[in-house]
């Protein structure tokens, strides 16, 4: 019984101790009202940010970054984008999801996004940051019961991960 008691303490405490992070995503200081793009592995992402009461809205486009995205990829089956805020130890502070319906994919028109962002803290010190994250199924062609043949598909995820 008091080993059971000890293992049930232990998760609890590592539960208690771990949180989100992005220190493994590339992020640019978070500024205020400026004009900036970050380019992840097959998105990149043109943003701007703003104040409005206590959120912080990010809103842009993001495209498929050439040459890493098939050009074939023209249907997203599945979508979804993410916004991180993180302090200076990369310790997400906020975060924001969007979820995208099937539809076609423009590669040069991006796909357009506006994140809502309310941290609870600010962190301790530093600068904050912020980062982008997506899980994506892009397929040649929308899927129908009338298809033949499967289309071809291309997968690819990014995002914060636990520590």
């Amino acid at each position: 019984m008091l080993a059971r008691t000890l293992v049930i303490l232990t998760l609890f405490f590592l539960a208690a101790c771990a949180h989100l992070s992005v220190i493994h995503l590339d992020k640019k200081p978070w500024i205020v009202g400026q004009n900036d793009s970050l380019t992840m592995r097959y998105w990149t992402f043109s943003y701007t940010s703003r104040l409005e009461e206590n959120t912080i809205i990010v809103s842009g486009t993001a495209r498929p970054v050439k040459d890493a995205v098939p050009e074939w990829a023209v249907w997203i089956q599945d979508l979804w984008l993410q916004v991180y805020l993180s302090d200076d130890q990369s310790r997400v502070l906020a975060k924001d999801l969007r979820l995208y319906l099937p539809t076609q994919l423009d590669h040069a028109q991006g796909v357009p996004f506006e994140f809502h962002l309310q941290p609870e803290a600010l962190g301790a010190s530093g600068p904050l940051h912020i980062t982008f994250g997506y899980r994506m199924e892009l397929a040649s062609e929308k899927r129908t019961a009338a298809s033949q043949t499967p289309p071809r598909v291309f997968f690819a995820s990014q995002g914060a991960l636990f520590q």
